[in-house]
């Protein structure tokens, strides 16, 4: 499902959330960052300029550190299988 809303933390694709109604009506979750957003916090398609430049530091503090584990296209974990 693509929902065209970005994390305001890392710049990934986040996903609608599961929980909204039972969990502090948060709209959007990221799990990368593992975290929770309300629809006001996530960067939208318009934003896309400042995505794009969380999404290539994001990527170089990762690879960096060597802790890159999600993709920054895909809003959802690769699994090793």
């Amino acid at each position: 499902m693509k929902t065209r809303r970005f994390c305001p933390k890392c710049g990934r694709p986040v996903l609608k959330s599961h929980n909204d109604k039972h969990y502090n009506n948060y709209s959007f979750q990221c799990f990368s960052c593992d975290e929770d957003f309300f629809k006001t916090e996530v960067l939208r398609k318009k934003d896309l300029v400042q995505v794009r430049l969380l999404q290539h530091t994001t990527l170089r503090y990762e690879l960096e550190t060597g802790t890159h584990n999600y993709s920054i296209y895909k809003p959802y974990p690769r699994h090793n299988v």
